[in-house]
């Protein structure tokens, strides 16, 4: 899709709760000191994407540009940023619309957004790929280090403050979120016993990114499964829980140690999940990156992480879509993927 005229942007606006989607021209935008402008090349989906549009979470105005993740090429940048120029490849974090601030909605054609939010394309990867990480690298640290004071140090400039746990499990491990947790956990602490939930067919994948055992979330005696699968069959000392899996299986915290921490630490989403008396409840927001220590530095340091071979593509990239025009009818594709993160290019 091309611009009405070179001042004007393609925008895919969300006209109100309900819908519809309307593709609408509107001026290119101007960047503050400290922005970048990227033309879109890849939209990466997000679960808050499908849950803006049905609930209307978030969202201060209407009408109301969604997507929170994206990448492509820097068309310019603004007077305070240095470490990165037009022609560039970027991904990076640009939902700025879901947190009431001016910037971002990743279903446009070009966006602004905070240069901090964003990092070059890893030499080692694609495009595609690059735009896959941001959202569910951030969400994970900010699990791991902001709400579980569990250190990453091989995060240099977070928080080292906490200890690790004797035991974990990640519940959603093929999850984006998830499957970057198990492999941020496996990279600081080799010897960490990392349970995991998932569909047994990714089993494979988690056991390869770190997870010691892969239990079926779907078996009818998971929790029975799980206690089994940790270290004495004691039961973990922490859980991670990236997809409100407790919502719905109410039992999960009979996972618990009696004997450890039972600090529960779920992803935000729109499904409380109930914790019982004697259980740490935890929020875990990809937003902290914004009040944690060296949150900021995050998204940047994709780039070298990704090209050391510190960090991998967790989930397969899989397109589903081309065009904004296309974006609307694919985008429940979303809540039924497994193992792998959907994307659309323009």
């Amino acid at each position: 899709m091309t611009s009405a005229t070179a001042d004007t942007t393609a925008q895919l606006q969300y006209m109100h709760q309900g819908g519809p989607f309307k593709i609408v021209h509107v001026p290119k935008p101007t960047l503050a000191p400290g922005e970048v402008l990227i033309q879109q090349r890849v939209i990466a989906f997000n679960l808050i994407d499908v849950k803006q549009r049905d609930l209307g979470l978030l969202i201060p105005s209407w009408p109301h540009v969604l997507g929170i993740e994206g990448g492509g090429v820097i068309e310019a940048v603004g007077a305070d940023v240095h470490d990165l120029q037009p022609g560039d490849e970027v991904a990076g974090v640009q939902g700025g619309g879901a947190h009431e601030v001016p910037w971002g909605g990743a279903f446009q054609e070009r966006v602004a957004v905070p240069a901090s939010l964003v990092a070059k394309k890893p030499a080692n990867i694609s495009l595609a790929e690059a735009t896959s990480l941001p959202v569910g690298f951030v969400t994970a640290v900010c699990g791991i280090v902001h709400s579980l004071q569990i250190p990453l140090p091989f995060l240099h400039g977070t928080s080292t403050a906490g200890q690790p746990p004797a035991s974990i499990l990640v519940l959603g491990g093929s999850s984006a979120t998830g499957a970057a947790a198990i492999q941020l956990l496996r990279k600081a602490y080799p010897a960490l016993p990392i349970l995991a939930t998932s569909s047994l067919k990714h089993r494979a994948r988690l056991h390869d990114l770190g997870a010691t055992h892969v239990v079926d979330y779907k078996a009818p005696s998971v929790v029975a499964n799980l206690k089994a699968a940790s270290p004495g069959a004691a039961g973990v000392d922490v859980i991670l829980d990236c997809v409100s899996a407790g919502a719905s299986q109410t039992d999960i915290c009979d996972v618990f140690d009696a004997a450890g921490s039972k600090k529960y630490a779920a992803v935000i989403t729109s499904i409380p999940v109930p914790v019982p008396d004697g259980v740490v409840k935890l929020d875990v927001r990809g937003w902290s990156i914004t009040e944690m220590q060296g949150g900021m530095q995050l998204i940047p340091s994709l780039t070298k992480l990704v090209e050391d071979g510190t960090y991998r593509v967790p989930l397969p990239v899989r397109v589903v879509g081309h065009g904004l025009e296309q974006l609307p009818d694919v985008l429940d594709e979303v809540k039924t993927v497994s193992g792998e993160k959907v994307v659309v290019t323009l």
